[in-house]
């Protein structure tokens, strides 16, 4: 089921997608559905706890590195890309819906934020920026791979390619901040 509510948010590019438009990429009744979910929120809610988990794993283990800052984000933002890569920019839809449209539950509206703001933290002590231009930054980068896997799942560009781009321009706008504040 989950599943299928991943195929069809893909294939529109938006989580407004119903229970029927589910049901008929599995061929079952939307009460089957309904049985199990109560709507597409809960399912959305249900495969973000799933790559959540993941995300989350990688942004502690980064945060608990004694490696240098700019390696430490470029491992982070390749790991995206690899992420998005295999399993389609569903997170990156998701969170596109802010606040009383989200589809994420409050526990996992609390673990986002939380790996936010470890990460925003880290970038804001590691460039000596404002807690906002470190959450501009990690906007701003998230982008990067997210348009990297677009044009590999679209156009073919291969992966190798892809994660040299998303190392180099990560990087650079790293480098690009200290600059900045010399």
């Amino acid at each position: 089921m989950l599943d299928a509510a991943r195929q069809c948010i893909l294939e529109t590019g938006t989580l407004p997608v119903s229970m029927n438009d589910v049901a008929e990429k599995m061929g079952v009744s939307r009460s089957l559905l309904y049985f199990y979910f109560e709507g597409v929120p809960q399912m959305a809610d249900c495969l973000f706890q799933r790559y959540a988990v993941e995300i989350s794993g990688l942004v502690e283990q980064s945060a608990r590195s004694e490696g240098d800052f700019g390696e430490r984000l470029r491992f982070l933002f390749r790991a995206y890309l690899a992420h998005i890569i295999e399993h389609g920019p569903l997170i990156n839809i998701m969170l596109r819906e802010r606040n009383m449209d989200s589809p994420l539950g409050e526990e996992s509206r609390a673990a986002f934020r939380s790996v936010l703001r470890m990460l925003s933290q880290d970038v804001s002590q590691s460039l000596e920026v404002t807690a906002r231009e470190a959450f501009v930054l990690l906007e701003l980068l998230s982008s990067i791979p997210e348009g990297l896997a677009r044009l590999q799942r679209a156009e073919g560009l291969p992966v190798a390619i892809a994660e040299e781009t998303c190392d180099r321009l990560v990087l650079a706008a790293i480098d690009e901040m200290r600059v900045r504040q010399d």
